[in-house]
Parts: structure tokens; sequence; C-alpha cells
């Protein structure tokens, strides 16, 4: 069976910050860009999945960028709440 996959559109940013565009200013043109504006949030409970961390894990979504997050799903009239998918080690 031969698919044809479309070709994704990739957004992209560099890292770097100026007093006018900070890292969460970024992170908002991006999902504003890829089209977060155009989907109907009205009165709908939307996860923001997060990872919460592990003691000495540096690897997580830092608290701003959730809630920055959220705020931009409220504006939307989105219902937002944090959702983890955790692991239980034995």
């Amino acid at each position: 069976m031969n698919a044809i996959m479309e070709k994704s559109e990739v957004y992209f940013t560099n890292l770097r910050t100026t007093p006018n565009s900070n890292l969460l200013d970024k992170m908002e043109h991006l999902v504003r860009k890829a089209g977060i504006t155009h989907i109907d949030f009205k009165n709908q409970f939307t996860a923001i999945k997060i990872h919460f961390g592990e003691p000495g894990n540096l690897a997580y979504i830092r608290a701003n960028y959730a809630a920055r997050m959220a705020n931009l799903l409220r504006n939307l009239e989105a219902k937002p709440f944090l959702t983890d998918c955790n692991t239980l080690y034995s």
C-alpha cells in the first residue's frame, strides 16, 4: 500500500530573547501562528498536558508556561486544566 502523506507545517523559533520578546511571548506567538485561535474552545474543558517533574529532575514544563497557555485558552473561552500521566515506580 502506497500511502501518500501530506507535508506538515513546522514552526520554529530560536531561544534568543530581547526586552520586547521573551520566551513566553515566543511560545504564544507560535501557538497562535499554528492556528489555536481558529479552534472553537467555547465552554470546552481543555487539557494542558504537562509533566510535573520528579525530585532532582529539571526536564519539566515550568509553571509560568502552563499559566500563559491557560490564560490564552481562557481568553478563547475554554476551561483549561492541567493534567499529567505519571509513572509509579516500585
